[in-house]
């Protein structure tokens, strides 16, 4: 095995694949997951997908706005171009109530995945995992909660 390469036998990190959103959520520790203390903590939709590609599941998030040049935006713009859009809940009462069903309708979803560099507001760049691809609904195992609790001894 050798540590160094010729430019030709690079590869390009950037990922594609086919998975399944296997678990979403809606909120400020969406899927339980707390971001750096020293981060402003606001509202997001976390997905979490299953590939064969990758060992470990993939995540994404999107913070949801109104505004164009958003992750959100561009999330938005690929569910609806490739149909997904369609196959979606966004009933509730409450703006809450409406992004939580939204979350859990995207369960089961299978796409074909890519990540992109795209410019967000202020002409900055950054990357996210879009879909580009439809494929319909999988049956989804439901993700068991694990519960802490805290015990004095």
């Amino acid at each position: 095995m050798s540590i160094a390469f010729s430019p030709e036998e690079l590869v390009d990190v950037s990922k594609e694949f086919t998975g399944v959103i296997i678990d979403a959520d809606y909120g400020l520790e969406p899927l339980g997951i707390k971001g750096r203390p020293d981060i402003e903590r606001r509202p997001q939709l976390c997905i979490k997908i299953e590939t064969e590609e990758y060992e470990k599941p993939q995540y994404e998030w999107y913070a949801p706005s109104n505004r164009k040049k958003t992750k959100w935006a561009y999330f938005i713009e690929s569910l609806a171009e490739t149909g997904a859009l369609r196959d979606v809940d966004v009933s509730g009462e409450t703006d809450e109530e409406r992004m939580k069903n939204f979350a859990k309708s995207l369960i089961g979803m299978k796409f074909h995945f890519v990540q992109v560099e795209v410019e967000i507001i202020g002409g900055r760049k950054t990357t996210c995992i879009l879909p580009d691809e439809y494929f319909g609904r999988e049956e989804v195992e439901p993700i068991k909660e694990i519960r802490t609790e805290e015990v004095e001894l």
